[in-house]
């Protein structure tokens, strides 16, 4: 194991790649696996500097895995009667979110608070039979969204309270959810959008929608082109500039991240400010970058070619994440916040590690 640091349309904008030096970000660390285990991987990380991801114990089965600020391991382990846990989600609370499963394909909704004990949310009862509750996204307040899903019944998107107690939105299943509870998602292919009440909305020419920000304000695509929506479904158009684009996430203050492609060119990762401005995000000569995950006040996390992962800060400037120094290194970055990125990097053992690279310091060392 590799322990420690290693040594509308508008104006369009393309940015020149000025890389941050490598001082700047500081990383990958290794942040280990579980007693036994030779794999885990780091999901999401909030702003104190938890990580939330899965780790294989030394059973070989994959749980959940929980990292401190100070880098220190703790297993959260399925709900009795289950084998696996397919890590989802966690909040600023450290509220985390997953399914527990087990070899006969079933699955149960399940929350660990920060004590690490798992608790099942209540199972929904209208179809008889559903096999699976799972999780897709979790609030501040501690609301739960996901899909329950198995012969009868079909595909429910579903939301819990803070309690757990469950309740259908409609046929479908779920992408996001905002702070208010307002859930995106889709059915048979079709857009759909609940409100906090759980009321359906029209997304006028919506074809996907992937996101949605705490005002209500849905992103995604109308036809081939990067889209937005407010909260009574009403559509503007972002880009009609590129062959196709796609929004796939909005941060707090209404900025856009997706990607936008030209014809028989390449993918790039492009964003639009909340009067409908475009920027496509620098990479190294122009190479193709996919999008991620981006942070709340607009830091995003890339990938270049599906094997080295990128930020952009909130000026568009690249940083390119150091790789550790193994031969033929690979690494992929999954979460991000302002100050880090989470992901998983393979080892010589050909095996891959949760990692952690740090942009700047987390909230809590600030506060210090």
């Amino acid at each position: 194991m590799f322990r420690g640091v290693f040594a509308l349309a508008a104006a369009v904008t393309v940015l020149a790649a000025v890389p941050a030096s490598a001082d700047e970000v500081t990383g990958p660390v290794d942040l280990g696996t579980l007693p036994g285990g030779l794999t885990s991987y780091g999901l999401r990380v909030t702003n104190h500097g938890v990580v939330f991801g899965e780790a294989y114990d030394k059973a070989f089965d994959v749980h959940g895995a929980r990292w401190d600020a100070a880098g220190r391991i703790s297993e959260l382990r399925p709900l009795d009667g289950y084998d696996t846990v397919k890590a989802v989600a966690i909040n600023e609370a450290g509220v985390a979110v997953g399914d527990s499963s087990n070899h006969v394909l079933t699955g149960r909704a399940t929350r660990w608070d920060a004590s690490g004990v798992p608790v099942e949310l209540e199972q929904p009862t209208w179809f008889p039979g559903y096999a699976w509750s799972e999780p897709v996204a979790i609030n501040e307040r501690g609301m739960v969204a996901g899909n329950a899903y198995g012969a009868p019944g079909p595909d429910s998107a579903v939301r819990w309270d803070a309690e757990g107690r469950v309740t259908e939105l409609g046929l479908g299943r779920v992408r996001a959810m905002n702070e208010a509870g307002a859930v995106v998602g889709w059915n048979s292919g079709t857009p759909r959008y609940w409100d906090p009440a759980g009321n359906l909305v029209e997304m006028t020419g919506a074809s996907v929608l992937n996101d949605l920000d705490d005002a209500g304000t849905a992103v995604g695509a109308s036809g081939f082109h990067a889209a937005k929506w407010d909260s009574a479904g009403h559509l503007t158009v972002l880009d009609t500039t590129w062959e196709s684009s796609e929004a796939l996430a909005i941060t707090a203050d209404g900025t856009v991240f997706g990607e936008v492609s030209a014809k028989g060119g390449a993918t790039r990762v492009a964003r639009w400010d909340p009067a409908g401005g475009l920027t496509v995000l620098p990479t190294p000569d122009g190479a193709a970058s996919r999008f991620t995950a981006v942070s709340r006040t607009g830091v995003a996390l890339g990938e270049l070619d599906w094997r080295t992962p990128v930020v952009w800060d909130a000026t568009g400037r690249l940083s390119v994440l150091p790789l550790p120094p193994v031969e033929d290194a690979a690494c992929h970055g999954y979460g991000v916040t302002d100050w880090a990125v989470t992901g998983s990097c393979s080892v010589p053992s050909g095996n891959s590690h949760a990692v952690l690279w740090k942009l700047t310091e987390p909230v809590g060392s600030r506060a210090r």
